[in-house]
């Protein structure tokens, strides 16, 4: 067993991504990947689930991860002791947060804060927003991240587990782009066909949001739903490879709308303001979670590029509609998810319904 492979086995458990993990290791994939093989024939058990988008630690692998953060650690220690260096004993600031979060979000966050008060060590666990919550009242993370908005649930007490906005989030739903840069799935186009649409799984935390949306529009047309997943992640694979609508939040897109492979699939009416916040117990002791939560408390917000972004998008979106078609009335189509063939269960993350 090599030390480079627990290395490896920490930086794919953070990103839970191959080919990042590989660029951030400085090795191409195909190492990598042999790489982790051979720590798991090594600790004798799969450490790594490759059969999920994006990839998953397994209960194993999950338990390893401590061990090899442990083992790195006293490893490098003892080295610069043995070396005449004297590398302080720092502790980590653990978060859990929805995966979602984790991948588009937390890595540009954490840069800033950190350009602002200094490195610091961090562990970040990912789970549905149910765990991630027990994660936090257990006292098994010190912060936790999650979408909030104003009509959801109160999730804890605010007394015991006083929160903050970390930025501005945006949900809007996006489609991939037809030849004349209009969406291939249009919510607007007004003609009575169904739109086909791609849905959080009923448990995932942002599918209520995205069903108060479309309700709350009068002509909504019909959602044809074809696809259903918990990961953002899998739903944007699916909307940049035509498969219909997905409500997205503007981090997990923004450079796919920037890039031109999705472009917005309706006007302002189905976009909706979220907030990315933070929740922390009122009794923590700790000295770091105090000097992180007060910057972030002065701080305010992160700011974001969104509005800026909206605004040019429907200009850009009225021109071309002008240019190609003449606008039309909308026409009520029904509301709401019809699902193809009825109402057919899913089995895992994601699945596609059929009729």
């Amino acid at each position: 067993m090599e030390l480079a492979w627990l290395e490896d086995f920490l930086a794919l458990s953070s990103t839970l991504n191959f080919s990042r993990a590989a660029e951030m290791r400085n090795v191409t994939q195909p190492t990598f990947s042999r790489r982790i093989q051979n720590l798991e024939l090594w600790v004798g058990a799969p450490l790594v689930d490759r059969s999920t988008f994006p990839a998953a630690l397994t209960e194993q692998g999950k338990s390893f991860r401590k061990a090899a953060e442990e083992v790195v650690q006293t490893l490098y220690r003892e080295r610069d002791q043995c070396k005449g260096i004297a590398r302080p004993r720092r502790t980590f600031l653990s978060f859990a947060m929805l995966q979602t979060v984790a991948i588009s979000f937390y890595p540009e966050w954490l840069r800033g804060l950190e350009a602002q008060i200094g490195s610091l060590r961090t562990r970040v666990s990912c789970a549905n927003l149910h765990d991630c919550v027990q994660t936090l009242v257990t006292g098994s993370c010190d912060i936790m991240i999650c979408y909030a908005w104003p009509s959801s649930p109160l999730l804890l007490d605010g007394g015991q587990y006083p929160s903050l906005c970390l930025a501005d989030e945006y949900l809007l739903p996006v489609s991939a782009p037809q030849r004349n840069g209009q969406p291939l799935h249009d919510l607007d186009r007004g003609d009575g066909r169904p739109v086909s649409y791609l849905a959080y799984a009923g448990y995932a935390s942002l599918a209520t949001m995205v069903d108060s949306i479309v309700s709350s529009q009068p002509d909504a047309p019909t959602l044809d739903l074809c696809y259903e997943s918990a990961l953002a992640a899998a739903l944007k694979s699916m909307a940049m490879a035509g498969h219909g609508v997905a409500w997205l939040p503007y981090h997990v897109v923004k450079a796919e709308l920037e890039g031109g492979l999705l472009v917005p699939a309706g006007a302002g009416r189905w976009i909706r303001k979220i907030d990315i916040r933070a929740y922390r117990a009122s009794d923590s002791d700790s000295r770091e979670i105090e000097r992180v939560w007060d910057f972030l408390a002065e701080a305010g917000p992160m700011p974001s590029d969104f509005t800026g972004y909206a605004e040019s998008a429907a200009a850009a979106r009225e021109v071309t509609t002008r240019a190609v078609r003449p606008i039309k009335p909308h026409r009520a189509a029904g509301h709401g998810r019809r699902a193809r063939g009825g109402d057919t269960g899913t089995n895992g993350a994601s699945g596609t319904r059929h009729s």
